[in-house]
């Protein structure tokens, strides 16, 4: 669930909050929307913590906690009464929250199978990512929005504001930056492994001809996966995430070049193994299995390395970057 609430937190005075359906002062209407954002990010890097550092079962409840809270919180949005000339503080708050639930409730996954066409694939990962990516960048815009709209109210009000993101980022946008990091990677080691089952199940259905298309394919697969890893930006807390990525990428490249074409040698016509070649089959199999087992396996290690190194871990002190 990708929330994203990057805004940072705004602090000017310290003033205790009366009845939220009753302000007295400017001040304290917007410490109001401050406070419940807060709350926000820090239930988000709660659910991130043990996303990071448990179970799916732990995280899951985390996940359903935070949509609960996100309802309540909407709601207490949407009905109170906004201060007199507000600049659409209230309106916007309700747009960021309507937008952060969209995120949080919608099956993206099953919409992006329908729009493929298939169950399990690489452009079905493709289209839920474009689609997650757009109302993303709608809630991004919202929350532009709803910035603006507390600075015009507070300048037309005389309050002074302090900005603490200024000069640091808030370990929420860290939390972030990284799992988008991670994302990136996904997508490039994705394509070729969804690649590799094609081979695998055409090899399986006794299918050379099939097969010897998506060995093309992976050809294909492997050359756009290299190119995405290149265009993506190193983070500084990255030690070997990425490098695993690569060597995960090329030996599929290398693979598609020697290993696969050796398996569907193997095979004749009617989609029979060749006696003369049943060895040479059953070592290019293991020799896949291996290879791929290993550096999964390391590739894996390190992304969940990185998130554990840089989240911190559930009920820790949130500290800042």
């Amino acid at each position: 669930m990708r929330f994203l609430l990057t805004i940072n937190c705004l602090f000017f005075l310290s003033i205790s909050l009366i009845n939220a359906q009753g302000f007295s002062s400017p001040v304290e209407y917007i410490e109001y929307f401050n406070k419940e954002f807060a709350l926000m990010q820090e239930m988000q890097i709660e659910y991130s913590s043990f996303l990071a550092h448990t179970g799916s079962a732990e995280a899951e409840a985390k996940r359903q906690s935070l949509l609960a809270s996100s309802q309540k919180i909407h709601d207490r949005f949407a009905s109170l009464k906004a201060f007199e000339d507000d600049k659409g503080i209230k309106s916007n708050a309700v747009k960021v929250l309507d937008i952060m639930l969209l995120l949080g409730n919608n099956n993206y996954t099953a919409t992006a199978i329908d729009k493929a066409g298939c169950l399990d694939c690489f452009e079905a990962v493709l289209i839920e990512t474009e689609l997650i990516d757009k109302d993303v960048d709608k809630l991004g815009k919202a929350m532009s929005s709803m910035v603006k709209s507390i600075e015009e109210f507070a300048k037309a009000n005389n309050i002074q504001m302090t900005d603490e993101g200024d000069n640091h980022e808030t370990l929420l946008a860290k939390i972030n930056r990284i799992n988008n990091y991670l994302q990136e990677l996904n997508l490039a080691t994705l394509e070729v492994q969804y690649a590799d089952a094609a081979i695998v199940k055409a090899l399986n259905e006794k299918n050379p001809s099939k097969a010897k298309e998506e060995v093309k394919n992976m050809v294909k697969a492997a050359n756009n996966a290299s190119k995405r890893l290149k265009k993506i930006e190193r983070i500084k807390e990255d030690a070997t995430a990425i490098g695993q990525a690569e060597k995960l990428v090329d030996f599929y490249k290398d693979a598609s070049k020697k290993l696969y074409p050796d398996m569907v040698s193997a095979f004749d016509k009617k989609g029979n193994v060749i006696n003369e070649k049943v060895d040479l089959y059953n070592k290019s199999i293991q020799k896949l299995a291996k290879s791929t087992g290993t550096l999964t396996m390391k590739y894996e290690t390190a992304k969940l390395n990185l998130q554990q190194r840089h989240i911190p871990k559930p009920k820790e002190k949130v500290i800042r970057s």
